[in-house]
This record gives structure tokens, sequence and C-alpha cells, in this order.
């Protein structure tokens, strides 16, 4: 009689969980019947009873078998936290559109994402999250309107902000407890993405698609890395990266990441950031000039609208101060628009393209038999799944290598 009270009452039980399921939060998990956030042996047989019996659906069950079978599941995120799931995601909240570009490369399903960064309407290749809720910038996110729209996972930047603030701490404080998943990735730097696509790949069940995308990410590194790596050091040509007109960047060190990448030298390297003086510049005499505009959406211009590439361009050759400099004399400029970068407004995770282009301009007969921009073509369609024909859209470099 006890036994029949207690499959009575865990049959209760189960079936009041399955009912609510649209309405779920993350803190419950379907076929789960004593609070322990696992579906145990005994309480998947439960459930196979139930469906036996025509009391729980065919779905339903595999749902409960599924977590029973592959849950909980721990991925380590980018800054080391060891974050554990006890049933597949269902909703994602994203703090800066490079997430969402991930998310798109490793197929997962647009209904998946509910929130996005206050900026997303900015980026002509988003317009399908333009009309989500935004939740504020990575580094001043929203978190009422987070806590409003509860997703299951809310996947953060490690930082820092613009500021410098420990705004990472303050969200992870506030967010403990409330059932909110987080999960830290950049996607955005070439030593830490791959990584990334892997973890979040396992994090969220798309191991296949992301290996998938992976490969392609890591054939295009690998394809620069396995050519500039042996270049010997008097063979590296020279390089000076400015955001304007001598303004560099305020971490030197990982804009000289994709220069020594791409097989050459940073001039900036080991100086200070934000600006630089022409004297400085004039005495490190770089080979090549690399100047980065990032003030508007470049991909939404027409494919010959080089007007304001080749404006900045010719500015950087007409500086007096710069014509005995070699890149200025050996017409050696080139002008990048910021999705071939990072950390830059209107960026993404298309930094591996812009090696590539980069590997390209620096080493043009080394890298005779890459086609950079079939590369970018290949991703857009591929793997981002847009109608982007770059032979009609898009100026983001000029000129071509």
């Amino acid at each position: 009689m006890v036994v029949v009270v207690h499959r009575s009452i865990a049959l209760m039980a189960l079936l009041a969980v399955l009912t609510s399921i649209p309405a779920l939060a993350f803190d419950h998990v379907p076929g789960d019947l004593n609070g322990d956030m696992l579906v145990s042996a005994d309480e998947l047989k439960i459930a196979e009873e139930s469906h036996a019996k025509g009391e729980i659906s065919s779905d339903a069950l595999a749902e409960i078998r599924h977590i029973h079978e592959r849950y909980p599941l721990s991925v380590v995120d980018s800054v080391g936290r060891n974050v554990t799931l006890y049933r597949p995601v269902r909703s994602i909240a994203c703090t800066v559109s490079h997430q969402m570009e991930t998310l798109r490369s490793i197929g997962v399903p647009r209904d998946m994402v509910v929130a996005a960064p206050s900026d997303i309407e900015k980026y002509s290749i988003f317009q399908e999250y333009h009309d989500l809720p935004t939740i504020g910038h990575f580094y001043e996110p929203d978190l009422e309107k987070i806590l409003q729209i509860h997703p299951d996972l809310l996947l953060v930047h490690p930082g820092p902000g613009p500021t410098g603030q420990n705004y990472l701490q303050t969200v992870l404080e506030r967010l403990n407890g409330t059932g909110i998943k987080i999960f830290c990735m950049a996607c955005s730097r070439p030593d830490s993405y791959s990584e990334e696509i892997e973890r979040l790949g396992r994090l969220l069940e798309r191991e296949n698609e992301s290996a998938r995308f992976r490969a392609f990410y890591e054939s295009v590194l690998g394809s620069v890395i396995g050519r500039t790596k042996g270049i010997a050091d008097e063979n590296r040509p020279k390089v000076y990266v400015e955001y304007g007109p001598y303004r560099v960047s305020n971490n030197p060190i990982l804009d000289a990441m994709p220069v020594e990448m791409a097989g050459g030298k940073s001039i900036i390297t080991g100086r200070t950031g934000g600006e630089i003086s022409p004297e400085t510049v004039i005495a490190a005499n770089p080979d090549v000039i690399i100047r980065l505009v990032y003030d508007e959406d470049y991909d939404a211009m027409d494919a010959n609208g080089i007007t304001k590439l080749k404006s900045v361009r010719d500015e950087i050759m007409g500086r007096p101060e710069l014509q005995n400099v070699t890149a200025v004399r050996d017409g050696r400029v080139f002008v990048m628009a910021s999705p071939f970068w990072t950390y830059l407004p209107y960026s993404g995770c298309r930094h591996f393209i812009g090696l590539a282009y980069l590997a390209k301009i620096l080493h043009p007969d080394v890298f005779s038999d890459v086609d950079p921009r079939a590369l970018h073509q290949r991703y857009l369609s591929e793997f981002q799944h847009l109608d982007y024909d770059l032979s009609k859209r898009g100026a983001l470099i000029y000129p071509e290598p």
C-alpha cells in the first residue's frame, strides 16, 4: 500500500512538472521528482511506465530520457568558471554581437535567442535579431531587464569594459540564485576563439555544427600561421596600425597579435596606447600602414562604395611628414573596416578573415594562392547563412591586395 501511494505521488509530481514545461525556470528539470536536479534511473522508469499508460506524451518521455542520458553537463567558460547545466538550454540572451554571430555559425536556431545587446540595430548583418528586446551593453548590462526576460543562459563578455570596471562580478552577484546560467566568452580573439567555439558547442549540444565551423576557422588560421611562423625576423615587415590620425589602440599587445600572426612586426609593441607622435612613426619607418575605420556599418555599403575608404587612405598618403616613410613611398597603405579587427564598433568574429587579408598584404608572394574574398564569402554564405554577395555589397578593404 505504501509503495502504491509513493508511486501515485511520484506520478502526480511528474505530471505537474510535465504540464508546466513551457513556463519552467531553468532550475527545474523535467522528470526530476525529488528536487535533486537529476533524472535518476528510477525516475526514468516512472516516466516510461507513465508513457506506456498514455499519461505522458512521447515527446515528454524523449526529453526526460535525453536529460537522464546527457545531464548534468559541465563546461568551463573563458574565465575558468565551471558552469553546470541540468537540462538543455531553451533561451539565450547575448550582451555583445560577437556572441550572436557565433551562435549563428554553429547553427543555433533564431528562436532560441531572446535578448540582444542594445547596439544590435546598428548592424545590417543582424536583421533577424532587430526585433528582440535589448539588455544594454556587455559592460553595462540592464540587470532588471535580464531578470524580467529570464533567459536560461546569459552570455557575458569577460571584459573589462571601456573604463576597466569589474562589471562581471556585479553581474554574477546580482544574478546568483535566479536560475539564470552565466557563461563568459569574448568570441573575438584569435588566441581563444577556437576553444570558445568548442565549448559553446558542447554547452548547447551543437557539437557537430561547432566542430564543422571550428575546422573552417582553424583551416584559415592555420594556413596563415603555418606559413608565417618560419619567417625570419629580418624578413618581417614593420607595420603601423592606427584607428585615427596617430591614434592607436589602448591595448597595443592585443593589436600586435594579428600583425605578428600574419608575419609582421608591430611598431607600437611595448608602447603606451592611445596616441603616438608622428616623429615616432617616422623613426620606426614602417613598411606597411593599416588604417582601421569603424565609424559606420561598412557591410551595408555598396561593394563599389569605396569613397570613404579611399579618402581615408588619401589623407594618409598626403601627410607631408610621411612622404619619406617606406609604406607611403611604396604605396603600401591599406584601409580595413572594423569587421576584420577586434574591439571596435561594428566589429565581429571575422578577425580570421582580416588575418588572411593582412597576411596577403604583408607577404603577397607567400600568399599568392590565398583568396581572402572567397574565404569571406564562404563564411557569410555557409556559416552565417546570409544572402550577402560580396560582389554587390560590403566595402571592407581598400585597396584589395
